[in-house]
C-alpha cells in the first residue's frame, strides 16, 4: 500500500497560465514578476515567443502596430489569472497591455475557425448569398415585398382553414355614416 506522502507527490498539480504583453517590456520585467509571484510558488517563467509589429495584434483589438511577447508561467500552488493580473499592474504595467490566460482557456486565435474572415461588410448588402451550390437571392427571403407576400399566404391558409371548420369568412361590420356624410369609427 502507499504511503500519504507518495499520495501528494502523484496527484501535484500545477496552474498554467500564458501571459501576453503588448508592446516595449520594463527594464527586469521578468525578475520582477517572478518576485511578485514567488508566493505562488513559480515553477517556471519562459519566454515562449516574440511576435513582430503588427498592425492589429491578437487579443489587442485596441492597440496598433506593436509587438507581443507570451510568457509560460507555471505555478505550484493556486492562483488564478486576475490575481497574475493585478501584480503585473502593480508593477506599473498598463492594463490595455496586459492579457492573462488559463491554459484550459481559448485564446482569440482558437475562437476563430478557418474561413470566419470577417470581410467588413454585410452579407445581405450582397445581391445574392451563397447557399450550397445554388445562389439565392436576398429578395427571395427578405424585404417588404417578401413581408407582404408572407401576410397574403397566411391570409390564404386562414381562409382555408375557417371554410374546413364551417365558420365561412368573417367580415367586418358596416360602418355608419354621420350626418354630415363621414364614416363612423362605431360599426352597425
Amino acid at each position: 500500500m502507499k504511503t500519504f506522502k507518495e499520495y501528494l507527490t502523484e496527484s501535484k498539480k500545477v496552474y498554467s497560465f500564458k501571459v501576453k504583453v503588448a508592446g516595449d517590456l520594463p527594464e527586469n520585467f521578468v525578475e520582477g514578476l517572478k518576485t511578485r509571484l514567488g508566493k505562488c510558488g513559480v515553477m517556471t517563467f519562459e519566454k515562449v515567443t516574440k511576435t513582430p509589429v503588427q498592425a492589429l495584434p491578437m487579443d489587442f483589438p485596441e492597440l496598433k502596430n506593436c509587438e507581443v511577447t507570451v510568457y509560460e508561467v507555471v505555478c505550484e500552488y493556486p492562483v488564478i489569472a486576475p490575481e497574475i493580473k493585478n501584480e503585473m499592474l502593480a508593477m506599473g504595467m498598463c492594463e490595455t497591455h496586459i492579457r492573462v490566460r488559463g491554459s484550459g482557456e481559448p485564446s482569440e486565435v482558437d475562437q476563430l475557425t478557418i474561413g470566419d474572415e470577417p470581410s467588413g461588410e454585410a452579407l445581405l448588402d450582397e445581391g445574392e448569398l451563397d447557399k450550397g451550390n445554388a445562389k439565392v437571392k436576398h429578395k427571395d427571403y427578405f424585404g417588404d415585398e417578401f413581408n407582404k407576400g408572407f401576410l397574403k399566404d397566411l391570409q390564404k391558409v386562414s381562409k382555408q382553414q375557417k371554410k374546413e371548420d364551417g365558420q365561412g369568412e368573417y367580415k367586418l361590420p358596416k360602418q355608419k355614416q354621420d350626418k354630415e356624410g363621414a364614416k363612423s369609427a362605431i360599426g352597425s
